[in-house]
């Protein structure tokens, strides 16, 4: 799945602004926020890879939405940022997604700073996957997402699943579970069909399973 911004000035800025400081009651408010947190676990949680095609602006929330997806390829023009405590509120939904990727003391400094950063800082804070020129960026991406498309469903899914799963664990029970992991994977008929075409030196016929 590739995730990408319409027309050509942004991924995503952010919220439209209007209207934000009027809420009325926390219930209304509460839910007026809810749709970002359910599109980040919805990219989370499912097994097929979501890769951010990023050009332009990426701030404030679209930062936090291009950051949640799984791979995030960045035109060199790209932008990115959190400006929201230039206006007195913060970017603490997407605080999840961006802490994850970039670490406590880099998150925080855009975070408290405000700052926006070219994609290239961006890369270098792991937020970004990859930086291509912008006339290169939809044929990278589109290539990225074929070579993924092109393996094994089911391998992909629980690569997916594993680096979710052992972020922040325990480094032991890490092992422990991809230890597991590892003996349903190569017990998968994927697995069979993958080991049986690299043999008999043919493209493997997978099942998803």
């Amino acid at each position: 799945i590739v995730l990408s911004g319409a027309g050509d000035r942004a991924f995503c800025a952010g919220a439209d602004l209007k209207g934000v400081g009027d809420r009325g009651t926390t219930l209304a408010a509460r839910e007026s926020f809810g749709g970002l947190p359910r599109i980040l676990e919805a990219i989370a949680r499912m097994r097929t890879p979501v890769i951010a095609q990023v050009h332009g602006y990426a701030l404030a929330g679209g930062c936090g939405l291009a950051v949640g997806c799984d791979l995030v390829i960045a035109s060199e023009d790209a932008v990115f940022g959190l400006p929201e405590i230039r206006i007195g509120v913060l970017p603490l939904i997407v605080m999840a997604p961006i802490f994850r990727a970039a670490g406590r003391k880099r998150a925080m400094h855009l975070v408290l700073s405000g700052a926006q950063i070219p994609a290239r800082e961006a890369f270098e804070m792991g937020l970004v996957t990859k930086v291509v020129p912008r006339a290169d960026l939809e044929r990278e991406t589109s290539a990225l997402a074929a070579t993924i498309a092109a393996f094994s469903p089911t391998a992909v899914g629980i690569a997916k699943e594993a680096a979710a799963t052992i972020d922040g664990m325990d480094y032991g029970a890490a092992l422990r579970y991809l230890r597991e992991l590892t003996t349903l994977v190569f017990l998968s008929d994927d697995a069979k069909e993958g080991i049986a075409a690299f043999f008999e030196k043919r493209a493997p016929e997978w099942k998803g399973r």
